[in-house]
């Protein structure tokens, strides 16, 4: 573990990947709203319209994220990285020039988000599995906490700057920001000096095949199995909860929107302070007990969001949103460092890639679960429901045993 004050960000080649990853993330994030805004402001689109924006802004994860991890195990990974932000520098500026004329057109808006959510997947898939040939084995959980640190500050501030630039000075310049932002990462991860050498996968030669072989290696490989079904139940039942809790505090209990938005702002700054401490809680507990301890103390704080029976009380379900997230952040970061630990170089990106299926195919399952619950019995109940799996949900992680040869003598 690096000791020396400022750690990874010393090392040239880290900080220069993690300026990257802060540039890049917060382009993706600000993209998120602000390319809905340009279909909602200069292309003064239905309500449908701009839905279907967002959608298609999420909807290539599913699609692609698989044979991004094939893809990604295939070629060299730093390319990648600057290609996937070059891509969507030119994707998100062409709108520009046509946005300043009134002339975009809809269609237009929609082949750029879908590009732009397209090329996010690569790029994340790519920088998850590049990260271990920049630093060493012992420093993953320090790189990884700061990525995860880059990524919980870009999800709280990106939308608010997205806002606040389309608000100030329109969806131009906006557009315009994001652009820079993107090739700004571009030539940071262009100064980095690892080694990027062509990678040469084991096994079938086909993309199909290799996707099968990367699905088969996680689903085989006891850790990582439990992981994902940890993990996705996880997923599921919070998307139970978030879902849920507009419809309890605005329509049921009378309170305003920014009321409910406070309360997701509180697990932001969960998610960052959960980043933050991750490292120390690992250097104490271990990889393996970290992963299901952080989770294990702070799923109960999700129990205080169903006993809300007033407006009055938002602020103890926002101080419990926030230990739950703090938790999911600290045990993710363990998480990550630990499937990059255990799995073999060539497997690296189509094992990330098959995670984050699993993990995120099961999110829009708890968002339409907790939308059947609440039409069928109310939020209250779809939250009780969704707190109570949280918690039952990491308890396949108590059967993580720590191996032999990583028990301290």
């Amino acid at each position: 573990m690096t000791d020396r004050r400022g750690g990874l960000l010393r090392q040239h080649d880290f900080r220069s990947l993690w300026l990257g990853a802060v540039a890049s993330q917060f382009g993706a994030r600000m993209a998120l709203v602000a390319l809905p805004l340009v279909a909602a402001g200069p292309m003064h689109a239905s309500a449908w319209q701009v839905g279907l924006v967002g959608t298609l802004g999420t909807v290539a994860f599913l699609v692609v994220g698989l044979p991004a991890g094939a893809v990604v195990d295939r070629v060299r990974q730093r390319r990648l990285l600057i290609g996937t932000d070059l891509g969507r520098a030119v994707l998100v500026a062409s709108l520009a020039v046509p946005v300043a004329s009134g002339g975009t057109a809809l269609g237009q808006v929609y082949v750029v988000v879908l590009g732009v959510g397209v090329l996010t997947v690569f790029f994340d898939v790519a920088h998850q599995s590049y990260l271990p040939r920049v630093v060493r084995a012992d420093e993953l959980v320090e790189g990884n906490a700061r990525l995860s640190t880059t990524l919980a500050v870009a999800q709280v501030a990106g939308p608010a700057l997205a806002g606040l630039a389309v608000d100030l000075a329109g969806t131009r310049p906006a557009v315009v920001a994001i652009a820079v932002g993107f090739a700004g990462s571009a030539a940071y991860l262009a100064r980095v000096r690892a080694v990027d050498t062509r990678p040469v996968p084991a096994g079938r030669s086909r993309l199909a095949g290799q996707i099968r072989d990367g699905v088969a290696y996680v689903l085989r490989h006891r850790v990582l199995c439990l992981l994902a079904l940890a993990g996705g139940a996880y997923n599921m039942f919070a998307l139970v909860v978030q879902t849920m809790v507009p419809v309890r505090l605005v329509s049921e209990l009378g309170a305003s929107p920014a009321t409910a938005s406070a309360y997701f702002s509180a697990g932001g700054a969960g998610g960052i302070l959960g980043a933050v401490v991750a490292r120390r809680l690992v250097r104490r507990l271990g990889l393996y007990r970290a992963v299901w301890l952080c989770l294990l103390v702070t799923a109960p704080f999700a129990l205080l969001t169903p006993l809300i029976d007033s407006a009055g009380g938002i602020g103890l379900a926002a101080g419990g949103y926030l230990v739950l997230w703090a938790g999911a952040t600290a045990s993710n970061v363990a998480q990550v460092s630990l499937r990059q630990q255990l799995c073999p170089p060539d497997l690296l990106g189509r094992m990330n890639a098959t995670m984050r299926f699993l993990l995120g195919g099961a999110m829009p399952v708890g968002a339409l679960l907790g939308t059947v619950l609440g039409a069928a019995a109310g939020a209250r109940v779809a939250l009780w429901v969704g707190a109570v799996g949280l918690l039952l949900s990491c308890l396949p992680l108590l059967r993580l045993r720590v191996p032999a040869d990583r028990r301290p003598a």
